[in-house]
Parts: structure tokens; C-alpha cells; sequence
């Protein structure tokens, strides 16, 4: 395994600042009125818009917590992301089958990209040689 950073891992990184910088945006224009609570609930999923601004908030830290800790090698970060990312998955199927029911293919399409990004991520973040490149930067 090369000590280079691997490609999959940086576009995670590069998802989760984007994603990151986007919930603190919703956080900022939540607070100053701009934008109602329900506008920012595809991104939280799960209802958990409702909690205010402060879950926006809350997201957006810990995504760029994930995104530095992924890109400075820690181990405990694939494992964090996995979990966040099965997180997203479970939050994600009332949604879909919701506007499934609904017939509502915008809310399929995007509820149905979340998914699939989410499990692309956990795949990858599985597989055995970007285990061992996280696990390298203990022993090395």
C-alpha cells in the first residue's frame, strides 16, 4: 500500500467540507430569518431540522471535524464516517419512502442520490487497502 493519500478518500473529504460549509449556511440564514427550518431538511433528514439552527450548526462542525481528521489520517475517522454515513442512510429511507408514495420524483432523485452516495462511502471506506492506509499512519 502507498503512503499517498488515496483518491476516494480525498473526494470524501472534499463531500464533507462542501456539505459542511452548505448546513452552516443554512445555520446562518435560519437565524437571520432568511429561509424557513423546512428548507434545510433534505440535508439533516429525519426531522431533525426542527431542532433550529443549532442542528445545522452542530452538522456542519462535525462533518469539517470528519473532513480534517479523514485528511490528517486519524484512524477513528473512517470509522466515524462510517457511522455518520449509515446514519444518513437510516434517516434517509422514511424520506424516500415517503415521496415515494407521494410520487414526488424530485424528492426520489434526491433522497435516492443521498442513499447511494452514502453507500459508495461506506463501501469504500470498507475496503481492505484504505483500511490499511488509515491503519499505516499508527505503525509508520
Amino acid at each position: 500500500m502507498t503512503n499517498s493519500r488515496p483518491v476516494g478518500v480525498t473526494a470524501i473529504v472534499a463531500l464533507c467540507i462542501v456539505t459542511a460549509f452548505t448546513s452552516l449556511a443554512f445555520a446562518l440564514l435560519i437565524t437571520t430569518g432568511r429561509i424557513a427550518l423546512s428548507a434545510g431538511a433534505s440535508l439533516l433528514g429525519g426531522g431533525l431540522e426542527q431542532l433550529g439552527p443549532i442542528a445545522f450548526l452542530l452538522y456542519g462542525a462535525l462533518l469539517l471535524l470528519l473532513a480534517l481528521a479523514l485528511w490528517r489520517r486519524f484512524r477513528f475517522a473512517r470509522q466515524a464516517t462510517l457511522l455518520v454515513a449509515i446514519i444518513g442512510i437510516a434517516l434517509a429511507v422514511p424520506a424516500i419512502s415517503s415521496a415515494v408514495m407521494d410520487s414526488r420524483l424530485l424528492a426520489i432523485a434526491r433522497e435516492g442520490l443521498q442513499i447511494i452516495v452514502r453507500v459508495m462511502i461506506v463501501f469504500y471506506l470498507s475496503q481492505d487497502p484504505v483500511k490499511d492506509w488509515f491503519a499505516q499512519r499508527e505503525t509508520g
